[in-house]
């Protein structure tokens, strides 16, 4: 089994499922219209360089469904069935191939920051090489119909990231790394840094103080010394923060709000990072790199254990 990031796209493959998982900034019934609405449908549902035709769409268990994508020189007709329709919630799909039947069920999950959409695609043998990227490209069409824009993060008056992992630990195991001052040395500070905690106390109204230094001279303007407050600690499952770095630059001003959700996964713990609030001098994609590089120094921790 392998795991993948691919841009804003969560994979996870066996030898005949491909998992997609991938949260968007919009609500549920957005997200769910989207998949539901043929002109909708036609706009994001085909790969790039292609068109799509819906030639029929019967949004109930047994109606049939069908969808051409075609390029000029190439037609790909997507002929089935609808097997399960629950609305916002779930769809099933099927359709016939020679070697057997290929399902798709979707599901829509409201999270904090709009809705997470997970896509399991069940193949009757080996997955077609390309599927998962072509699949990151589709989703990256929806992405740009419900939410407006490409891009999870924004760059506007306030700047936020959002960054979801799925790690293979329980909940209790990965939030414990959260609130462990010795744990958090260790998986917290990005690639190149180290850290040391001067103060830790993991309760409500509780405060936290660290400092991360550069392993290499190149990386020495970007230590950072940073104190948080604990606003909500609910075991296993929620941590918000309040944070700030200590300096006299008014490009790192002002107090982020850091909130955590931690979700029971079939494959261990769902992991949602959510932070509002960054220094005008912080662009978002340093902050979700950032952020991508401590979870995986997260992983790392709570897997081996």
């Amino acid at each position: 089994m392998t795991d993948n990031a691919i841009d804003e796209t969560r994979t996870n493959v066996t030898d005949t499922t491909l998992t997609l998982r991938r949260t968007f900034d919009a609500p549920r019934e957005r997200v769910w219209r989207a998949f539901t609405d043929p002109d909708e449908l036609e706009q994001w549902f085909v790969p790039e360089g292609m068109s799509a035709e819906v030639h029929s769409h019967e949004l109930k268990p047994g109606g049939s469904m069908s969808i051409v994508w075609t390029d000029g020189e190439h037609r790909i007709d997507n002929e089935g069935y609808y097997i399960e329709v629950v609305e916002n919630e779930r769809l099933v799909s099927g359709e016939e191939t020679e070697v057997g039947e290929l399902r798709l069920t979707y599901e829509f999950r409201e999270v904090e920051d709009g809705t997470e959409v997970i896509i399991t695609q069940e193949f009757p043998e080996e997955i077609p090489d390309g599927a998962a990227d072509g699949w990151a490209g589709i989703l990256e069409n929806l992405a740009e119909i419900v939410e407006g824009a490409v891009a999870e993060h924004t760059q506007t008056e306030e700047q936020s990231v959002t960054v979801n992992r799925v790690i293979e630990a329980p909940p209790e195991r990965v939030y414990n790394a959260f609130v462990d001052p010795d744990e958090l040395a260790v998986w917290l500070p990005p690639e190149g840094f180290s850290c040391e905690v001067h103060e830790f106390d993991a309760s409500e109204g509780g405060t936290f103080r660290m400092s991360f230094t550069a392993d290499s001279e190149e990386l020495e303007p970007y230590a950072r010394t940073f104190h948080r407050t604990y606003e909500e600690l609910t075991p296993n499952e929620r941590i918000v923060y309040t944070e700030s770095f200590e300096s006299d630059d008014l490009g790192m001003a002002g107090e982020m709000t850091t909130t955590v959700t931690f979700e029971d996964d079939p494959d261990g713990t769902d992991l949602t990072v959510r932070q509002t609030g960054i220094p005008e001098k912080i662009s978002p994609e340093n902050a979700e790199e950032g952020w991508t590089d401590s979870l995986g120094n997260l992983a790392k921790l709570a897997e081996d254990a």
